[in-house]
């Protein structure tokens, strides 16, 4: 269901009443909860949230989420309405439902569209007539993997667990609804999957893997779902043997990345300590980068900005470069030896190290073999904004807007608008060629004249516009951003600090989904300092970098985060070249 983005329609904050409906309705929905366990779920200090979405497919439904984080959602096309906790709320109560165990590798899969088939359940072995619990068809269920009991997925089975037995271990086991790495799950700043070990197996189950001696159970504690941080993977470039039964074990999924070949100067033996792989790792990304991502145009450029957006870029998928688990430990002393080698040249000026050319019809460059494929490109596309204006439902136009389907509050585009305001005004019989004739409900929407019975078409959807509210509507990644009112740009300008020193303050960035920490680290890559803000008569935060970098920012809000120059001002404050 969230596996492509899903629409936004509106994002409401629920009241005490309605707050206290939803506990009721989670108590029926879910009985083995306490009322302290749904309390914890929402606590009274933090804003209890309710969106109204529109899925990829057309599907409309529900999401409530507690300090931005989604705990349960429903559709609108599952008869009676259902809730359905999302795998941030099963963290803190992992036995809610009957959970079907799967193995890691699965997971990708799942969280690119597939169901999880028969063959993909672990259980014991040979499978007997309860392996599969005591289920009816379309019951809700969690998935876990055999190695954490934390669930992973949310969906609803798709045959009796009778009939699952009886298929031979064949055919579709659970409709995935929600899975780790979705859209829902991507929504806000995601949490980190707490370590809950194994699962335990019913008494009737001897899984050999996981015999119940072996196994302690351990309690879901709402304590260990923290803030998301990023985690450094173990570097392992190995071959990967192709399991057997890869292509039972879920349907309708992606082929996965073929292994370097031995050939490949990423490849790595298996007699080589983790210092060695990464040196190894490091310097086939280095000349990947150089081979597949670095344009002669791009340079010269400054090497922390081509180690950040070319070597890291052209990572293999699965691995994570690090310079500190290398034996270099410093990128200058790993470019120094690359120089060494006769493949670049760099210069030093004020403490920034530039790389200045590449020797791209090197013998190590030009006899590389790439096995992978690119990525680069779809990753550029994550940065680039696309803002289109939207209207929202006001009270004054829900008269006419309810007959269509739409709520105060929901979004519209104004080809949307227009197409409703026609068919309503050709249902009532109002259009005389250009004219549009006033009737009490439009008079009392667009607040006319007494004697004013008509006006012409155009104006009349202009004015049945105008009583809504004007906003932009922001989409980065597949995320939405809703800004209503005038869309300000991002703002540059110049300062003038203690000692005459010049400092640059950009102001305005969250608006267009920039993180301020990220573009800090970003606007450091020059060599100067750069901090965030609070600047007097500014709405929001600023970034703020020593001297006068309006053209580098201005640079790298054009091309890596791909704003529109009309939603930039400020360049008249560019130093001027000297004649």
């Amino acid at each position: 269901m969230f596996i492509k983005p899903f629409k936004v329609k509106s994002n409401n904050q629920l009241k005490g009443t309605e707050r206290k409906k939803l506990c009721e309705e989670i108590a029926q929905a879910f009985p083995t909860l306490q009322s302290e366990e749904i309390q914890n779920l929402l606590p009274k200090k933090e804003a209890v949230s309710i969106l109204k979405i529109t899925t990829h497919c057309g599907h409309t439904g529900k999401v409530y989420c507690a300090a931005k984080v989604p705990l349960f959602f429903q559709f609108e096309k599952i008869s009676p309405p259902q809730l359905f906790p999302t795998v941030f709320t099963l963290w803190q109560h992992p036995t809610l439902f009957y959970t079907f165990v799967t193995r890691p590798l699965v997971v990708p899969k799942l969280a690119g569209g597939a169901s999880l088939m028969l063959p993909g359940v672990v259980t014991d072995h040979p499978p007997n007539y309860r392996s599969y619990g005591k289920l009816e068809k379309g019951v809700t269920v969690s998935v876990a993997t055999n190695d954490n009991m934390a669930p992973i997925a949310v969906g609803i089975t798709a045959l009796s667990s009778e009939d699952m037995y009886m298929s031979g271990g064949f055919g579709k086991c659970v409709e995935i609804l929600h899975v780790i790495g979705d859209t829902l799950y991507n929504m806000d700043k995601p949490l980190v999957r707490p370590k809950l070990g194994p699962p335990v197996f019913e008494k009737n189950q001897t899984n050999e893997a996981f015999p119940e001696q072996d196994i302690e159970p351990q309690q879901a504690n709402g304590n260990q779902i923290s803030e998301i941080s990023k985690t450094v993977k173990n570097v392992n470039i190995n071959k990967q043997e192709n399991d057997d039964n890869a292509g039972d074990i879920v349907q309708d999924s992606a082929e996965t990345e073929e292994p370097l070949d031995e050939s490949n100067n990423g490849d790595v033996k298996e007699d080589l300590d983790p210092v060695q792989k990464m040196d190894r790792l490091l310097e086939y990304c280095f000349l990947k980068a150089c081979k597949t991502s670095l344009k002669k145009s791009d340079l010269p450029i400054i090497v922390s900005t081509f180690f950040k957006n070319h070597v890291i870029g052209v990572c293999p998928p699965g691995c994570t470069v690090d310079i500190k688990k290398s034996s270099f430990r410093k990128l200058s002393v790993f470019l120094a030896h690359i120089k060494d080698k006769g493949l670049i040249d760099t210069s030093v000026t004020k403490g920034v190290e530039t790389l200045l050319s590449v020797k791209f019809d090197h013998p190590l460059i030009k006899s590389l073999e790439v096995m992978e494929e690119p990525l680069a490109k779809e990753e550029e596309i994550t940065h680039a904004p696309v803002i289109s204006e939207c209207f929202k439902v006001t009270a004054a136009v829900v008269p006419v807007l309810s007959k269509f389907g739409y709520e105060k509050g929901d979004i519209l585009k104004r080809a949307e608008i227009r197409r409703c305001f026609a068919e309503y005004v050709k249902g009532e019989n109002l259009q005389d060629g250009k004219i549009l004739k006033i009737n009490p409900q439009l008079a009392d929407i667009f607040r006319t004249k007494e004697n004013q019975v008509t006006v012409t078409m155009e104006d009349g959807i202009n004015k049945f516009i105008g009583k809504m509210t004007h906003t932009h509507e922001i989409t980065i990644a597949g995320n939405k951003l809703l800004h209503s009112g005038k869309l300000e740009p991002i703002d540059i300008t110049v300062a003038t600090r203690s000692g005459n020193k010049k400092v640059t303050l950009i102001n305005n960035l969250e608006t267009f989904g920039i993180k301020l920490e990220e573009f800090s680290k970003e606007c450091q890559g020059i060599g100067a300092s750069a901090t965030i803000t609070d600047v007097p008569g500014k709405k929001t935060l600023s970034v703020l970098v020593q001297g006068n970098q309006v053209l580098y920012v201005y640079k790298l809000l054009t091309e890596k985060y791909r704003i529109s120059k009309n939603h930039i001002k400020g360049l008249e404050f560019a130093p001027k070249k000297k004649k």
